[in-house]
């Protein structure tokens, strides 16, 4: 019997401050017809120091479409279900009902290893269940050196008690596709673009910060807390992303009594397109942070470019983050402006 209720959930996923890079496909006739985009997990048992990996669909490319790839279980396995048998019942509506082997993907979308995910099993995510693909990393690459080589910043935590067992695990994570992608090669950026770009996205950055009426209480410039360079469609030209905020930075700690409605500081996401040197705003997103968090959502956090389709233009794949739970979404450029194709496979508690 499989009975995954946690006692405690801790979760930590970072990001590097500034990136500079390109994804350029190589030519292709069309693009695939279809694809998979997923989690890959190497988790690591703190008791048995035993390691396994793990596959979680997130987006399915078919058809020239995005599909929530996410099989949830959770109320199955609140029924004390047993592993068996809820994979028996849900294998059918997943992905992983025939064995695939995925691209184990670096943060610049380079291939590092390779993943067989033979079997489907059921994954804990924060205090939801899904199905995961479960198997072997080929290529003779061991787990463990895997989980070394992937980066501390994208790392998680679980410890708790599972049906009476005591549980501690640690686990790395990185993007996973079924389809070979390029990696991103970097862009040529001199300095005085650089220079251009950081005033751009501060100026306009701030600018949107204050058009909510919660960034009254904050005065000054935005602070640069994120800032990347890519050139999405391959044309040569730039485009610049940034995260901003103005307040207290998200994580510092709370000091006396403060009232449940005050506002800590106000986020943006802010990306810029250039033509004749001039920018122009192609997507933003504004959040007010609350005391508590549970007040309002969260920015989202760039996670990867990577050429979903194989067309030679990159996509931006985030993590949306809200208050105690989390989902995905792939961003397109479209007609100059970077537009959401899909959101989904979200948990939480």
């Amino acid at each position: 019997m499989l009975n995954l209720k946690l006692l405690s959930v801790v979760t930590a996923l970072g990001l590097g401050a500034i990136a500079v890079f390109n994804l350029k496909a190589p030519a292709v006739p069309k693009p695939v017809e279809d694809n998979v985009i997923g989690l890959f997990l190497v988790k690591k048992d703190q008791i048995n120091q035993q390691y396994r990996g793990e596959l979680y669909p997130i987006a399915q490319y078919k058809n020239g479409k995005y599909l929530d790839a996410s099989v949830n279980v959770t109320l199955e396995v609140r029924e004390d279900s047993s592993e068996s048998a809820i994979v028996k019942r849900n294998l059918a509506k997943s992905i992983l009902n025939q064995p695939k082997t995925f691209a184990v993907l670096d943060t610049q979308g380079k291939t590092i290893t390779q993943f067989a995910a033979k079997k489907a099993g059921v994954g804990q995510f924060a205090c939801e269940s899904f199905l995961v693909g479960r198997g072997e990393v080929l290529d003779n690459t061991k787990l463990p050196s895997l989980f070394d080589q992937l980066p501390k910043a994208r790392s998680q935590g679980m410890s708790g008690f599972i049906n009476g067992k005591q549980v501690d695990e640690v686990w790395k994570w990185t993007i996973s596709s079924q389809r070979p992608v390029a990696p991103a090669r970097l862009v040529s950026v001199s300095p005085a673009q650089l220079k251009q770009y950081r005033a751009d996205l501060e100026r306009i950055g701030t600018a949107e910060i204050n058009q909510t009426k919660e960034a009254k209480a904050f005065s000054g410039t935005a602070i640069l807390d994120d800032f990347q360079v890519v050139d999405l469609d391959g044309d040569g030209k730039h485009e610049v992303y940034a995260k901003l905020h103005k307040g207290v930075a998200r994580g510092t700690p709370i000091q006396g009594n403060v009232d449940r409605s005050t506002v800590r500081s106000v986020y943006a996401n802010v990306w810029l397109s250039y033509q004749n040197d001039q920018p122009k705003l192609i997507s933003k997103q504004v959040f007010p942070q609350f005391v508590p968090a549970s007040n309002a959502g969260r920015e989202y956090d760039v996670l990867q470019l990577i050429d979903t389709d194989s067309d030679g233009q990159s996509e931006v794949l985030v993590r949306n983050n809200g208050y105690e739970g989390v989902s995905f979404s792939i961003y397109k450029l479209q007609n100059n402006q970077l537009k959401p194709v899909f959101t989904g496979a979200g948990y939480g508690c």
